[in-house]
């Protein structure tokens, strides 16, 4: 099936553009899916609305700007929840984007058509962006692997900001090589320490490991694990209690800062959900936002305590497999909420975390996220690899 075909029956792409860098390099011949907040000059880019429907960017990001030197092609834009604010994929005034597995359910989001271009195989590599989930989730939901870097090691400059104090670029793939290739390539600094000795026994802690279907789907997974490393179940009370709700605070108040003079002429093009997740952002005061970082400075402290005694910790990315679109639709909110709930807590921290899929759950995937210390992504990336060896994929 062509690419056109298949994007109109699952809307991966908002546009459809080959964008060609150098003729060599590491990445040679790799298809990109690029997230439609993040600029290709040249090709429009609308983060999903209607208010941007004409908005061509007259430069690269920086991160698509080393790709292309890099050998890579851009295959087009990639279908996103309206300006990054949701996780479920569904409120894109380009249609929306239909899970791999069924396509009568949603693909999670916001880098919903990243992560499906990717499972469709219609790219080798998809890049996202990730506040509170939007890579992790959607690798979750549609069966491929999402990583998010620890804050700040790769470039947001050329990318439509969601929250400045947490927007991270990501990637997904289907072959954790490629991620860790990609990641290198974008990246600001050469992490050293990139390898893992078969010969120690890791740690791994389990954090927020329930009776919620995430859980169910990913607990043996984890069982099979124990054979192979030391599991312990780890506390975080502070990000467990307060985490949710101070990233919720800081990222609804800077998004709310970026998104002012655009609501106020163009409020009435807004999605009802993004709408209400601006002006929830309004509500709040000085007091929240300071409060929320004074959470989160306790958390990252809480966080770097307990990883002294864990080499990483396990979490379902996300409590429930992909919902009916059907079900979806007027209540984003809502599953929006369930959806970053675990997810969200590394970004709050700014840890490297990465979505596997290695679980199910009444036949849909679900992810097992491994989360790292701060600055150990390629030592994440590698343990992540024996996982998925272990496990057997």
């Amino acid at each position: 099936m062509s690419l056109e075909s298949l994007n109109e029956r699952y809307r991966a792409f908002i546009t459809l553009k080959e964008v060609r860098g150098k003729p060599e390099g590491r990445l040679k011949g790799l298809r990109f899916a690029v997230k439609d907040v993040i600029f290709v000059r040249g090709v429009r880019t609308t983060a999903g609305s209607k208010i941007l429907a004409d908005f061509v960017p007259e430069r690269n990001a920086t991160v698509v700007e080393r790709i292309l030197d890099e050998g890579g092609i851009i295959v087009g834009k990639a279908n996103t929840h309206e300006f990054a604010i949701g996780a479920t994929g569904t409120s894109s005034a380009y249609g929306i984007p239909r899970n791999p597995v069924d396509n009568e359910r949603i693909t999670g989001g916001s880098s919903s058509g990243s992560a499906l271009a990717v499972a469709l195989g219609m790219a080798d590599v998809g890049l996202g962006t990730d506040t509170g989930g939007s890579v992790r989730i959607p690798a979750s939901l549609c069966g491929v692997i999402g990583f998010k870097p620890t804050l700040g090691l790769i470039p947001t400059d050329g990318v439509i900001p969601f929250s400045w104090s947490l927007d991270t670029i990501g990637i997904l793939a289907r072959d954790l090589s490629l991620v860790r290739l990609t990641f290198e390539v974008i990246s600001n600094k050469r992490l050293e320490n990139g390898t893992t000795s078969v010969s120690k026994r890791l740690v791994l802690g389990v954090f927020r490991l329930g009776d919620d279907e995430g859980s169910k789907g990913v607990r043996k997974v984890v069982d099979k694990l124990s054979s192979h490393f030391d599991v312990t179940e780890v506390k975080l009370p502070v990000l467990d209690q307060r985490g949710n709700w101070a990233r919720r605070v800081i990222a609804s108040v800077e998004g709310a800062a970026f998104h002012k003079p655009l609501y106020e002429a163009y409020k009435h093009l807004y999605f009802p959900d993004v709408r209400r997740a601006i002006e929830f952002g309004m509500s709040l005061s000085g007091v929240d936002y300071v409060n929320a970082f004074r959470v989160r400075k306790d958390a990252i402290r809480e966080f770097v305590k307990v990883m002294k005694g864990v080499d990483f910790l396990l979490t379902p990315t996300t409590k429930i497999v992909a919902p009916r679109i059907s079900d979806v639709v007027g209540r984003e909110q809502e599953y929006r909420e369930t959806l970053i709930s675990n997810t969200e807590l590394f970004n709050l921290l700014g840890a490297p975390s990465v979505s596997l899929p290695l679980g199910s759950y009444n036949g849909l995937p679900v992810g097992l996220m491994v989360t790292g210390a701060l600055y150990d992504d390629l030592r994440l990336l590698s343990v992540s690899e024996e996982i998925i060896r272990i496990v057997g994929r």
